[in-house]
């Protein structure tokens, strides 16, 4: 009768082991998971943060009230492109469009008038190319507590979206942008007398629209 009674006590004993054998190995299974998903996302933010430009990753700039050259980074360029072409104060997706739609202008300028500037790339005439501004000049224009923060929001639209292009077919587009629509936008070629089959007439919900490209 004991052995009996022994028997029945170690059968519940394996019985209650089993599932916490089984839990602890689904445990470690699911932990080693996990980690191994964040390792993937430390991968793909550190892959988006080195993006390469490869012959873009920086940019002859001509200066043209000095006609100086100066070689500087294609983001760090951004960041002045931005902040003279659109209001700080205008939403950050807003900030983060123009910011896209900067990049794909520029890198488009130097690939299509490559020998426009001889020496330089691009201007800082936004009647030629695109406008800039100095980062002295701009934080000048903002009242002193609002500079810090200000400059971090443009630079965040710009870094947020590194590496990002609006492309047509593989090849970055012509990507003009304006003001305001007077609540429609209008083909190329009633302007310029060009025709580019991603820009095409829309109807905007307001009659000022923000700074956009044309499609």
């Amino acid at each position: 009768m004991k052995k009996i009674i022994i028997g029945i006590i170690l059968l519940v004993q394996i019985l209650f082991l089993i599932p916490v054998l089984f839990t602890k190995d689904f445990g470690t299974r699911q932990i080693s998971s996990n980690v191994q998903q964040e390792e993937n996302l430390v991968k793909e933010e550190k892959q988006d943060t080195s993006y390469n430009y490869g012959n873009y990753q920086t940019i002859k700039l001509l200066h043209t009230k000095t006609e100086e050259v100066e070689e500087v980074n294609l983001d760090t360029y951004l960041c002045h492109v931005v902040s003279a072409e659109m209001p700080v104060d205008f939403e950050e997706e807003a900030l983060k469009a123009q910011a896209v739609v900067a990049r794909t202008y520029t890198i488009y300028k130097i690939t299509e008038n490559a020998k426009k500037h001889q020496n330089a790339d691009i201007c800082d005439n936004s009647g030629c190319c695109q406008a800039w501004v100095s980062k002295e000049d701009r934080l000048a224009r903002w009242g002193e507590s609002l500079r810090e923060e200000n400059w971090k929001k443009i630079e965040r639209a710009v870094y947020n979206t590194k590496g990002k292009i609006i492309t047509y077919e593989g090849k970055p587009i012509n990507a003009f942008f304006h003001s305001n629509s007077g609540g429609k936008t209008e083909i190329p070629v009633n302007v310029w007398g060009g025709s580019y089959p991603y820009l095409q007439a829309v109807e905007t919900s307001r009659r000022r629209c923000i700074w956009s490209v044309l499609f």
